[in-house]
Formats: structure tokens, C-alpha cells, sequence
């Protein structure tokens, strides 16, 4: 886990405020946090250009003329207002009640993760940044399996120290990226579960080029690889907030059908896992990180400004080596 040393000042000061802001959620009902979650989500529509702009221009691309563009506002408008939702929730776990965090989910499609663990083995869960994520894993630790989660560490040292100890205490190991998949496979010959995420944007040493929403994009191929492997069952999870906004669902779908082995059977393979994603992100599309630059490998033109910044940094390095 990364340690706070040498911490900036306002690393400090943005856990303070957290920490502060985090015992006023901890006393307001859900409706409340829904409320609040609610207006800073508006706000910030509104204020954060930057998001907002990639937001539009990601839901533009994917959806093409499927929707015009008063839809695609009304929907980056949602966007903001649930991940705000969420933000708030998680700004409970700093002193977490599980029992009530367990009351708020209910669970759909449990026969199909029974059916990958009939025979007693572990499993692999494929996931994205996509609801209230944190909400599901706790669950998932607390009620079925203790579960390990790759990911990548917060940049305040403080708020990552804090992510690592609510979910220890609800079962869900922390693991990174860097070094975190020899501890996950120990803990999969254990018993111990898995969930990997597979919606972000890679490079092509770490993920392989597949098709979401029609465009072409990196995608992890760690799941697939590991569950070949291992010869493990490869379950797709997903955390929904109800509609009635009441709650979550934590849905498990079949068990992703491998064709198993490299090339044109790992890209098939790799699609499911691209395809399975795109369809919760249709059926619930406030829930996915828009903000994200999932296509910036082939269509680096639709971020214009990272562009930009990367030429200046090409400038920079060749003047400073012509200095030299």
C-alpha cells in the first residue's frame, strides 16, 4: 500500500476536508446523500468544463445519430449527478455501518455465479468503473467470498490509506497493478476470488484491440489469460442503483463461454468481455465513466486537447536536448 510520505500540503488538506465532509454524510438518511449528490453533481455539470466537454464528446462518438445532442446534455447532466450520488455514498465508508450498506443491496442473478462455483472453485469476476462499484465488492466480501481487487492507487496517499482500510475490514483485498497479480492468482489457489475491470483504456503491450460501441479500443486481456490458465469460470458483475433510486442490485450475468488459447481466439474472447460492458452501459448509461478517455489510442483527435498537450511536451524535449 502506498505510504503518506512526504505528503504535499494540500494532500493533507484535501483529507481533512474529506474527513470532515465525511461525518456530515455519515448523519444524513439516503435520501439525503441522494439530495446533496444531487446538487454537486448539477454543480459541477456546470462548472468543471473540462469533464463535462469529454463527457459530451465520448457520448457524441458512441452514440452517433442515435441521439441528438439536447439527449446527449440531458444524459452528461446524469452522468455527473450519479457519479456526485455515488461519491457520496463512498464518503460513508470512512466509519462504515456494513450491516446497513447490506440492507441497501439486493442481489440478481445469483443462480449464475452458483452455477461457475459448483464445483467448489473460485471464480474470476469481470467488472467496469460503473455504478457504485465499492458498494458491490463489500457486499460480495461480506456475503459470499473474500475478494481480491486490482487496482490503481488513489494519487493523495491519505484517501488511498483509507480506500485499503474499509475494504480489508470487509474483506476485499487491495492489490496494485505493479505488482498485485502473483498475490491475486496465490489468493484464486485459495479459494479467494477475483474481480478485474476491463473498460478502461490500455496500451497494446496489456490489452488487445476490440470493438465498443463499434469503435476500436485497448482492452485488457488479464481476465481472459488468467482464467484459461487457471481453468476458471469468468463471471460478469455489475452494481445498479435501482431505478426507484432506493438501493443497488448487484447483478451476476452466465459465466463468459471461453474459446481459450492466443490469437484470433483471444481476441474473440476479449470482445465478450467488450461486448458484455457495452450492453450495461446501454441498458444503464449514466452509470459508466463517461469522463474517461476510453478511444484516445485510434481516435486521438476526438481529445484535441491532449494532443496539444503532448506537442508542447515534444517541444519542450526537443529543446531541451538541442540545448544540450
Amino acid at each position: 500500500m502506498p505510504t503518506p510520505d512526504n505528503p504535499s500540503i494540500l494532500a493533507r488538506l484535501a483529507y481533512h476536508l474529506v474527513l470532515a465532509y465525511s461525518s456530515l454524510c455519515r448523519r444524513l438518511p439516503q435520501r439525503g446523500l441522494a439530495a446533496l449528490g444531487t446538487f454537486f453533481g448539477t454543480l459541477g455539470h456546470f462548472l468543471d468544463v473540462r469533464h463535462r466537454r469529454t463527457i459530451i464528446r465520448n457520448l457524441a462518438f458512441a452514440y452517433g445519430k442515435s441521439r441528438d445532442s439536447t439527449q446527449i446534455r440531458r444524459l452528461a447532466l446524469r452522468n455527473f449527478q450519479q457519479f456526485a450520488i455515488t461519491a457520496h455514498e463512498w464518503m460513508c465508508l470512512k466509519d462504515p455501518d456494513f450491516e446497513q450498506l447490506e440492507a441497501q443491496v439486493t442481489v440478481k442473478g445469483l443462480e449464475n455465479l452458483k452455477m461457475a462455483k459448483a464445483h467448489g472453485r473460485s471464480v474470476i469476476l469481470v467488472g467496469a468503473h460503473f455504478g457504485n462499484w465499492e458498494y458491490g465488492h463489500i457486499y460480495y466480501a461480506r456475503k459470499i467470498n473474500r475478494l481480491n481487487f486490482i487496482v490503481r492507487a488513489i494519487e493523495n496517499p491519505f484517501l488511498e490509506r483509507e480506500r485499503v482500510r474499509y475494504n480489508t475490514k470487509a474483506g476485499v483485498n487491495i492489490l496494485y497493478k505493479h505488482n498485485g497479480l502473483r498475490a491475486a492468482i496465490r489468493g484464486l489457489k485459495k479459494g479467494e476470488d477475483l474481480v478485474i475491470f476491463v473498460d478502461r483504456n490500455t496500451n497494446l503491450k496489456e490489452g488487445i484491440p476490440c470493438l465498443f460501441f463499434g469503435k476500436r479500443a485497448p482492452t485488457l486481456t488479464i481476465a481472459v489469460q488468467l482464467a484459461d490458465r487457471l481453468n476458471l469460470p469468468l463471471v460478469p458483475m455489475f452494481t445498479v442503483r435501482k431505478r426507484s433510486g432506493k438501493g443497488h442490485e448487484l447483478i451476476f450475468l452466465p459465466p463468459i463461454e471461453l474459446e481459450g488459447g492466443q490469437g484470433h481466439r483471444l481476441e474473440q474472447d476479449v470482445q465478450k468481455l467488450c461486448d458484455t460492458v457495452e450492453t450495461m452501459v446501454r441498458d444503464y448509461p449514466d452509470h459508466w465513466i463517461w469522463f474517461h478517455k476510453r478511444w484516445k489510442h485510434f481516435y486521438p483527435e476526438l481529445y484535441p486537447e491532449d494532443m496539444a498537450r503532448r506537442e508542447r511536451r515534444r517541444s519542450k524535449r526537443r529543446k531541451a536536448k538541442h540545448a544540450h
